[in-house]
């Protein structure tokens, strides 16, 4: 083989593994709601600093657990890893809103789950956290255009998207319910919640 064409192998194959890696951590936007039933756990915690990791290519945290909203088991978790790639997060010392995946058993959470400073948690927010499972049982999905004017009855709750790919706010102070007869749609949930 020439230099020339195994000159041209290794370009397309860096190219090629460069763009799996920066596709890996793409993330779709996404409702809360969306990000709260894809996940495997939803809690609040306090971050008080790293800890030696057992894995590999995995930050470890130390965390005190606050709230549990979706919980994976019923031990509370007291570390929680995510990636040392590019998506991959740094957790400063404080308090979060975190979600995150089970892998074997241990909570892992990336750039692409919700990473929140829990004082930036809307109080509307707070309020749906522990209603949003509730509405797993409906599918939130985007609409442009005409598309969004659709009134019928469906098992789905429609969310506004425009060009810049940011999300309905709308839809962001609502949750998605179903009614009795089955169907979804948006609700707010209006009352004097505290947020503390």
């Amino acid at each position: 083989m020439s230099a020339a064409v195994t000159l041209a192998l290794l370009f397309f194959l860096s190219v090629a593994l460069n763009e799996q890696v920066t596709e890996g951590c793409r993330c779709v936007q996404r409702h809360p709601q969306q990000q709260f039933c894809s996940s495997d756990v939803v809690i609040r915690a306090k971050v008080t600093g790293e800890a030696n990791s057992t894995r590999p290519g995995l930050t470890a945290y130390n965390i005190q657990t606050i709230k549990t909203f979706k919980p994976l088991h019923k031990k509370g978790i007291q570390v929680i890893y995510t990636s040392q790639s590019s998506c991959g997060i740094n957790l400063k010392n404080g308090e979060y809103l975190l979600s995150g995946h089970d892998d074997s058993g241990r909570v892992v959470v990336d750039l692409c789950d919700r990473v929140e400073r829990w004082d930036r948690v809307s109080s509307v927010q707070k309020q749906y956290l522990s209603m949003y499972q509730r509405g797993c049982v409906c599918e939130i999905s985007p609409c442009t255009g005409a598309s969004c004017l659709i009134k019928m009855r469906q098992k789905k709750c429609l969310m506004r998207v425009n060009d810049s790919s940011s999300l309905d706010e709308a839809a962001l102070r609502s949750i998605c319910l179903r009614d009795r007869d089955g169907f979804c749609s948006w609700k707010k949930i209006l009352d004097n919640y505290k947020s503390s």
